[in-house]
């Protein structure tokens, strides 16, 4: 095999691997957001609703989606790597309403960690809902700040609050996916 053939091959089956390759997903995401005292720093917890694969046609890559959830991010430190401001991190996986769960919980010394920012550190607390990342990506829901709409997708919490609360949609209906409720009813016998 020539060299212009083997980079011609090793081309194509990088396409062909990411064409068979899912992506995890999730029906939602609620962020709950505690402010200390001190207006900087507090705790978040993230849940994940419906948590799912977005394979195409192969059932490989929904087992693969599901042992990359297993390995990097429940008992990895995937989590921990792409969000370093967080400390004492703490995971798990359940089952409710017949929905694969996920929830993280962690502290953070500086909202700016959790995409949470403040005018002059004195004005509202605000959050751009549009840009890509593990707290940012999705549609919005709802919040109990005071959302200004698509064409400013910015949420405004007064400056007084201390408990903030979004919730996004990751998925849409019309996306095929595929629950991981199986999977990890499989994998959490297998741990007994």
């Amino acid at each position: 095999m020539t060299v212009k053939h083997s980079s011609l091959f090793l081309i194509l089956a990088a396409l062909f691997a990411i064409a068979l390759s899912g992506c995890l997903t999730a029906d939602t995401k609620e962020v709950h957001i505690t402010i200390n005292d001190d207006g900087k720093s507090g705790s978040g917890r993230i849940i994940f609703s419906g948590i799912a694969s977005t394979p195409g046609d192969s059932v490989s890559a929904v087992n693969e989606d599901f042992n990359s959830l297993v390995a990097e991010y429940y008992q990895g430190r995937k989590i921990e790597m792409e969000n370093k401001g967080w400390k004492n991190v703490r995971k798990k996986l359940y089952v409710a309403d017949g929905k694969l769960m996920g929830e993280i919980d962690f502290d953070f010394d500086d909202l700016a960690t959790v995409g949470i920012y403040r005018y002059l550190d004195s004005g509202p607390y605000m959050y751009y809902t549009v840009s890509e990342g593990f707290l940012t990506s999705g549609q919005y829901e709802s919040s109990n700040g005071m959302y200004l709409g698509e064409k400013f997708p910015v949420i405004f919490w007064d400056s007084t609050q201390q408990n903030l609360f979004y919730r996004m949609a990751l998925s849409t209906p019309q996306e095929s996916k595929k629950p991981l409720l199986v999977n990890y009813q499989q994998w959490e016998v297998k741990q007994h």
